[in-house]
């Protein structure tokens, strides 16, 4: 769930106090400037370029995988192609590994059930497990029934999302209530001594297409495995629930956890022309699930970082300030790049950071963590971004995951808002390929980061 903003009235304040005299300065030449960034973009912009070879070329990137280590060392080769200076910052990660995943209903008829080991999953016994269905809401409902009636059982949690808050725009406000049950769902039915857990698969459309992501088991619990089932299984399963019937399944995982490996943050920058040891960080996450080939998740962001980078360099621009390129390593399956790099760069003089991890629809704005006067300020000086209809900036605690630790501790920070109607359609599924991407949205999000980025920097 959304935190509360109110931390940002205390001790961090000071950094949105000294961020404030950062936008009175600002002057036209620097607004001038994005709106030719913006132009230029638009009319030249190889952002679809690079998404088409991370995605084709690379493939899925999840990470300890050959496809995250060579995305770390093709996107260190294009930066450095480019004429920056580019560096690999160690990353120890996990390495998890997806098997064979297979299910059926064997009562009270012969169905198969499409779904996806959740990540981080431990495997079943080799032979599968056998048992009954049992259906729950909430991890209130697992308290009710309690030990007696989920021992030995599988829990299934039937969460959909709330389609009503994806329709009006608010689907990521859906995904963090959902997403609860994929996240703490095993651990909480292990307590009460159930088998395996199935939940129904966080998103907003479904062809038959299982939804993976990240679950966090509970050292002080069993470690059980964990699957997501599509849509259509959940419904159907809820059905025959419904009418009574005893539902059995039968289930294989064979998922394998490795030793964890080292990886890399890859992090370049464009140094500032007259106060270079403050930085504006521009982010995204390069690696992804191994289901399909993270187009929206994240490679449309990587592309957004990288080709803004390029983009200036063409232009043969230098700002005031240090832009800061990092693609963090690890966000899908445990956050250890952006942890990583705050560990590293903590002390760094950060005066804003910006993150882009939300797909590569049309733009619509920002979230941020700054508000008041501050805002205020802001929102008059970054009137070029109404070109790509992104000059809109709503107030949230978290704009992202990676630059959580930066946020936290007071770093005014911006997350690309892409129209996000469709996104959960393919987030964390098979289906999340570039043909989910428009090379002309692609353009219009990357001209909204650059000029951002440029204003914050000038």
């Amino acid at each position: 769930m959304v935190k509360s903003v109110s931390r940002y009235t205390s001790g961090p304040m000071k950094n949105f106090v000294r961020f404030l005299p950062l936008l009175v300065s600002l002057s036209a030449s620097a607004q001038s400037t994005a709106d030719a960034i913006i132009a230029r973009e638009l009319q030249t912009s190889r952002a679809y370029e690079t998404l088409g070879h991370i995605t084709d070329d690379i493939g899925a990137r999840l990470t300890g995988s050959q496809g995250a280590a060579k995305a770390v060392r093709w996107t260190t080769q294009q930066f450095r192609e480019w004429g920056m200076p580019v560096t690999n910052e160690p990353v120890m990660v996990p390495h998890w590994v997806r098997g064979r995943e297979e299910a059926r209903l064997v009562s009270p008829a012969d169905h198969n059930i499409v779904l996806t080991a959740i990540g981080g999953s431990v495997a079943t016994p080799a032979a599968g497990i056998t048992a009954d269905v049992i259906e729950v809401d909430s991890f209130d409902e697992l308290k009710t029934l309690g030990a007696a009636k989920l021992r030995g059982k599988i829990v299934f949690y039937n969460n959909p999302m709330d389609m009503e808050l994806v329709r009006t725009h608010r689907a990521f406000e859906a995904y963090r209530i959902a997403v609860a049950f994929r996240g703490a769902g095993a651990s909480r039915a292990a307590e009460y001594g159930a088998k395996a857990v199935v939940i129904r698969s966080v998103g907003s459309a479904s062809l038959r297409t299982p939804h993976t992501g990240a679950l966090r088991y509970d050292p002080k619990q069993p470690k059980i495995p964990a699957a997501a089932m599509t849509a259509e299984d959940a419904m159907l399963v809820h059905r025959l629930l419904a009418r009574g019937k005893r539902v059995r399944m039968h289930m294989i995982l064979t998922p394998r956890t490795l030793p964890d490996v080292m990886s890399a943050n890859v992090i370049a920058e464009i140094r500032g022309s007259e106060k270079p040891e403050e930085i504006v960080l521009i982010g995204a996450h390069l690696d992804s699930w191994d289901l399909a080939t993270g187009a929206i998740d994240d490679g449309s962001g990587v592309a957004m970082v990288m080709e803004t980078m390029r983009l200036l360099k063409e232009m043969k621009l230098t700002p005031r300030r240090t832009i800061r390129a990092v693609l963090f390593m690890n966000e899908e399956n445990g956050s250890r790049g952006g942890q990583q790099y705050a560990k590293d760069h903590g002390k760094d003089k950060h005066v804003a950071a910006i993150e882009t991890d939300a797909g590569g629809a049309a733009p619509t704005g920002f979230t941020t963590s700054i508000k008041g006067d501050t805002l205020t300020a802001l929102e008059t000086r970054t009137k070029p971004l109404a070109a790509v209809s992104a000059n809109r900036f709503e107030v949230a605690a978290e704009v992202g995951a990676d630059i959580d630790p930066l946020t936290q501790a007071g770093v005014p920070s911006f997350g690309l808002v892409p129209e996000p109607l469709h996104y959960f359609d393919y987030h964390h599924t098979n289906a999340d390929t570039l043909d989910k991407v428009d090379p002309k949205e692609l353009a219009q999000d990357t001209a909204a980061i650059a000029a951002l980025a440029w204003i914050l920097a000038e």
